[in-house]
């Protein structure tokens, strides 16, 4: 009789990887994940500027965050199904070892996230380029929230197999959000001469209008996130591969070593090492981060080419006085021309008005290879011939909840407020919009911006130490009766008295 030998070969990780894929748990929460992608990220991306830094920003603000629960709960599930079905000590006696079939589970979730991730990704992308009008999709961002993603999966795979309990991907999750909340916390509380180690954390607040447009966007952070989160995963990889060697008594752990392997051992030992090294690294960089003109700088990794200013052609109107802005915000050339063209007619030929006005960066006022932060006041007239400056994230921008292109609804008030900021900078020839005028200077604006149809805000007081000063209905008088003289009267006497006005020497009495 022929003995007949039936054997069959090991599956081949690919299939073990196939078969983990189409069993997985994740596709069952895709749904869910849809609908929060349309209702948070999507929706707050369509209520900011059509700009890619700004719009790439909720990756990690709103859409990672979104992410987190989701992808430490389920992992931690699949982690902890051995341990939860009690077919751990049945697995160990197959011939390949423990972590291989991790590896494919965990491979499986990272699949089915990441791939929901990217996707939302390219629908955000796509929407912002049918808007956008100059630059193109930032890369770092999406590199950021994908190793997001990976690393809190690799935790939560983590926790289900070293702590296999039914209520580990619940505490996963609910873990997981407390960190955030913690690590978002901390990142919004970094500023100029605090601690920057917070910058770790992916989840930050909203860019200034303009990063990454009059200034490449440095990726120095970015590059730090991800070399930290990183780490975290190789770590976590490694104590997988030790997990078996680490279940048995001392006295045992040579045999289970044997058992493990070797390589298998040594290879977790050498991932935990470098994960743990790529991690503190990653600490230690964001610990000598400071503030520069394109954004937080850390210097082992910055570039000093990021310092310097994107060259650009901006898009201009007007003749006499031209509208300037940058290209990415030619939606509103047209609102912003409109507003400032019959307040730039009303002081044409004056000593110190501006001829055009220049865009300028939020950011200006850094002080470069410096940790402190000192803001150059906004708007202000400077040069020769005098050209007003002013930034789109101070005047272009409407409120963040408004649309992002003034219209019908917001023209009044947008317009007035970019035509009182002209006329505060020409009056006072200062430095500050900010600060409170005296009270002919007021009047004086008052007269401009009535001539033109605008309305303005008073500030009774003067400079705002002032005492007992006239009240703003004093000043709106003395503004209305200076606005009642002819165009070419009301001119004449600003030639006269406007160094007396700008000094601060006229008073309301002194108005004609």
């Amino acid at each position: 009789m022929t003995g007949v030998v039936l054997s069959r070969r090991p599956a081949r990780p690919a299939r073990v990887l196939r078969i983990e894929i189409r069993r997985s748990v994740v596709p069952w929460a895709i749904p869910l994940l849809v609908a929060l992608f349309l209702a948070d990220t999507y929706r707050t991306a369509a209520g900011l500027p059509p700009v890619w830094t700004v719009r790439s920003s909720v990756i990690t603000n709103n859409m990672l965050v979104d992410f987190l629960p989701f992808a430490a709960g389920l992992a931690a599930w699949v982690g902890s199904r051995e341990g939860r079905r009690k077919t751990r000590d049945v697995l160990t006696t197959t011939v390949r070892p423990a972590l291989l079939r991790q590896a494919a589970a965990l491979g499986a979730t990272l699949f089915w996230l990441l791939l929901v991730f990217l996707a939302g990704v390219v629908v955000l992308y796509v929407a912002t380029a049918l808007q956008a009008t100059w630059g193109g999709p930032p890369l770092w961002p999406v590199a950021v929230g994908a190793v997001g993603v990976l690393t809190v999966t690799v935790v939560g795979f983590t926790a289900g197999a070293l702590f296999p309990s039914r209520f580990t991907a619940p505490l996963a999750a609910i873990g997981v959000v407390l960190l955030s909340l913690v690590g978002d916390h901390a990142a919004l509380n970094v500023g100029p001469g605090t601690s920057t180690y917070a910058l770790l954390s992916p989840i930050a607040g909203m860019p200034l209008s303009d990063d990454g447009v009059l200034y490449h966007a440095a990726p120095d952070v970015a590059i730090a996130q991800v070399m930290f989160m990183g780490g975290v995963s190789v770590a976590l990889l490694g104590l997988l591969a030790l997990a078996p060697v680490s279940r048995v008594p001392c006295r045992g752990l040579l045999s289970a070593v044997g058992r493990t392997g070797r390589w298998l051992c040594a290879i977790g030992v050498g991932l935990l090492v470098a994960g743990i090294a790529a991690s503190s690294t990653a600490y230690a960089l964001a610990g000598t981060a400071r503030l520069g003109v394109s954004g937080w700088d850390i210097p082992a990794l910055h570039d000093a080419a990021s310092d310097q200013p994107v060259p650009y052609t901006p898009d201009c109107a007007g003749t006499s006085f031209k509208v300037c802005v940058h290209p990415a915000f030619g939606a509103y050339l047209d609102d912003a021309n409109a507003a400032l063209q019959p307040v730039a007619a009303e002081i044409a030929g004056l000593p110190g008005a501006p001829v055009r006005t220049a865009l300028v960066a939020a950011g200006d006022g850094v002080q470069s290879g410096g940790a402190s932060y000192t803001p150059q006041p906004m708007p202000y007239i400077a040069g020769t011939p005098p050209v007003f400056s002013y930034t789109y994230y101070t005047f272009l921008s409407p409120p963040w909840n408004d649309p992002a292109i003034p219209n019908d609804v917001h023209d009044g008030p947008w317009n007035s407020s970019l035509q009182q900021q002209l006329l505060t900078a020409f009056v006072a020839q200062s430095a500050s919009s900010s600060s409170i005028l005296g009270p002919a200077q007021q009047a004086v604006i008052v007269a401009l911006m009535g001539a033109v149809g605008s309305h303005v805000h008073v500030f009774p007081g003067g400079d705002g130490v002032k005492v007992g000063g006239p009240s703003a209905m004093q000043i709106t008088v003395a503004g209305q009766r200076f606005g009642s003289l002819a165009p070419a009267a009301r001119h004449a006497w600003l030639v006269t008295h406007l160094a007396a006005l700008r000094a601060g020497t006229i008073t309301l009495a002194q108005l004609p």
